[in-house]
């Protein structure tokens, strides 16, 4: 069996685990929400300039504290968002475990 047989067949694994499905069912279910999905946007918007201005040694303004305490708040009983930010979650930590596997398999030659 070649690689890239291989690939294809560990690609078919991947949408037919629970993880993939369970994200994609959540994925479709903010979809179906135009507000849902518009929080979800403003969160993950903020987190990622939050991020950033941390990671360049930033000070964090207070307003923009405050504008993502807002959005926590109105996301933290919203239980589509949950879920979605869940499996997205569970997904993500799956196929951080199969790139480390594939990455391990040639570490030693990078040496």
């Amino acid at each position: 069996m070649s690689v890239y047989d291989v690939a294809t067949k560990l690609a078919g694994e991947i949408r037919n685990s629970k993880e993939y499905k369970d994200f994609v069912y959540n994925m479709k279910e903010i979809k179906n929400d135009k507000n849902n999905e518009y929080l979800l946007s403003e969160y993950k918007k903020m987190g990622y300039n939050l991020q950033y201005t941390t990671m360049n040694n930033k000070k964090i303004d207070k307003k923009s504290i405050k504008k993502m305490e807002e959005i926590q708040n109105k996301i933290r009983n919203n239980e589509k968002i949950y879920n979605y930010l869940l499996a997205e979650e569970k997904f993500n930590v799956m196929m951080n475990k199969v790139n480390k596997i594939i990455a391990q398999a040639v570490k030693e030659d990078y040496k």
